[in-house]
């Protein structure tokens, strides 16, 4: 279960804004807004998502798995080398599924393929060609 749509609900009514401002504060469409906090997106896209996470001040693991409402999460104050490593890693996919426009593991990416593009930007120390050889190899090992 996922706990973005509650969360990004309550941490709006915390600072008492409305889905129109937030979506304005946090470069995301209104529409896009409403539909996480309707629940109705169930895999919002990371640009989103790292956007909330930054207006807020909550990790993106945090915003996804823990229940702000209930438990003690204090905010992270800054987004760590985990979310800007998530993003970096969905540039690259996209970049990828442009490369590879037949190959069916990039029509629609993933949680677990930009998990995987992330963990090899880390391994790969910025190097991209050495990060997309790493996701070819572990994407093709699960074929």
């Amino acid at each position: 279960m996922t706990y973005l749509a509650k969360n990004l609900r309550h941490l709006a009514a915390r600072e008492g804004i409305k889905q129109a401002a937030l979506g304005e504060r946090l470069g995301v469409e209104q529409s896009t807004v409403q539909r996480i906090m309707a629940g109705k997106t169930e895999n919002p896209r990371l640009d989103s998502v790292l956007a909330i996470s930054r207006f807020f001040g909550y990790s993106i693991d945090d915003l996804i798995h823990r229940d702000l409402q209930t438990e003690d999460v204090a905010p992270s104050q800054s987004t760590g080398r985990d979310d800007a490593n998530m993003a970096q890693a969905v540039e690259l996919l996209h970049m990828l599924a442009e490369l590879r426009p037949d190959d069916a593991r990039f029509r629609r990416i993933s949680w677990h393929a930009i998990l995987v593009t992330a963990k090899a930007i880390t391994k790969a120390e910025g190097s991209q060609k050495d990060a997309v050889r790493m996701i070819l190899e572990e994407l093709i090992e699960e074929v």
